[in-house]
């Protein structure tokens, strides 16, 4: 698996800061050494499928995010309700999608009737 340098660095480094981790901390929670962490960090090493499935882990970051992205990427609000869903239980993830399809019924209702 080629993951591209760049968008594995910035979504670990930003995940690591938010978490005010040092690179030591996050390169001992991964199991890593610090300077290769600073090196994946820096674009100098390209992590292995391993590796990027840890830091998804332990960083509770969604690795469709990385394989899918979409125009939320730069919105604060969208990444943290993806992070709390992860602590959802179902019967709060069933509240949580039928508020959202409450939430965004007119609007789909509208596209509905367009695409007709």
């Amino acid at each position: 698996m080629d993951i591209p340098k760049t968008l594995f660095a910035t979504m670990i480094r930003n995940a690591r800061m938010d978490r005010h981790w040092t690179q030591e901390e996050l390169a001992e929670k991964l199991g890593l050494s610090p300077a290769y962490l600073g090196d994946l960090e820096r674009y100098k090493n390209t992590p292995s499928l391993p590796v990027f499935c840890n830091a998804m882990r332990i960083l509770n970051l969604s690795a469709d995010d990385y394989v899918y992205p979409n125009g939320n990427d730069n919105s604060t609000t969208y990444k943290q309700l993806l992070r709390l869903l992860t602590h959802c239980d179902e019967h709060q993830l069933r509240v949580l999608l039928a508020t959202a399809e409450a939430l965004l019924q007119p609007a789909l209702e509208l596209n509905n009737h367009f695409t007709k």
